[in-house]
């Protein structure tokens, strides 16, 4: 049995003895303030739902019931998930002197396309309510990757459920997929290092390596040296992209989307990281 088949079966068991999951259903009794405010300045604007549905590799299976067949129901998962999208696509100012990254960079980490980035992958929905999100890595070569995002960045009344922390995990989850294209191995704890330890409050840690504005080109995000000089990690990643959405974004985001994607990244800041706390939104950029 190898690695990725090791990390299946585990998940397997998991589901198998689980039964809350099974049990569980996302609420779709209605949205956050910020997924309606973002709703209201894109509208349901199905060219990009269309496209959407497509770079992300969305399968009608997984959504069924889901919003598939109803993407203008803002209160389902499906809008909810593609209106992340909008926001990961047009939502970035792509200020070169303050940015973390660019607008590429999300893109290709949190899209369905091998790159650089990542292997193919697809993006699919859990009712599990005890996760944000899941990566599973493809067992048998004729598999494909599996990012999925869980009722907590769904639910209504949940803090992490709005369209910059559903954008965030779609980061979180295509680290890893990052991780498992380059064979790193970034601890035992659902591809996180056991905690709590240091200032890392949690079980599942990482480190956050900073680097200055302007270290990595636009598209360059993906580049590592196998050195803290220039790495990643998924918590990073994850609050370098909520900070851009909250302090970098094009003017019309509205001001409920990115309070939102800072509460998320500054309580990731002070609970995630080994060495912590990370970068807090609003603070100067460094260097």
């Amino acid at each position: 049995m190898n690695f990725k088949q090791g990390i299946a079966l585990a998940s397997a068991l998991c589901a198998l003895g689980g039964a809350s999951e099974a049990l569980a259903t996302c609420d779709q009794s209605g949205a956050s303030q910020a997924d309606i405010d973002l709703w209201n300045i894109h509208g349901c604007w199905s060219d990009f739902y269309v496209w959407q549905a497509k770079a992300y590799d969305l399968r009608s299976g997984d959504w069924s019931g889901r919003g598939w067949n109803d993407a203008c129901n803002v209160a389902l998962e499906f809008p909810k998930h593609w209106s992340a999208a909008y926001l990961v696509s047009y939502g970035l100012a792509d200020n070169v002197s303050q940015s973390f990254h660019g607008t590429v960079d999300y893109r290709a980490t949190a899209e369905a396309a091998s790159g650089n980035y990542h292997d193919s992958l697809y993006h699919s929905v859990t009712d599990d309510a005890g996760i944000f999100g899941r990566f599973t890595p493809r067992i048998w070569p004729w598999d494909t990757d599996r990012v999925e995002t869980a009722c907590p960045l769904y639910n209504r009344t949940s803090a992490n459920a709005n369209p910059g922390s559903r954008g965030g995990d779609f980061m979180h989850e295509g680290w890893h997929a990052n991780y498992d294209k380059y064979g790193i191995n970034n601890g035992d704890q659902g591809g996180h290092r056991a905690g709590p330890t240091g200032a890392c409050t949690i079980n599942g840690c990482d480190y956050f390596y900073f680097h200055g504005i302007g270290a990595y080109a636009y598209g360059a995000m993906w580049e590592n040296n196998g050195t803290a000089s220039r790495f990643h990690s998924p918590n990073q990643v994850q609050v370098e992209y909520l900070c851009d959405v909250a302090d970098q974004p094009k003017s019309w985001v509205p001001a409920s989307v990115r309070q939102t994607a800072a509460s998320d990244a500054n309580t990731r800041a002070v609970t995630r990281f080994i060495n912590g706390p990370g970068y807090s939104c609003g603070s100067p950029r460094p260097w």
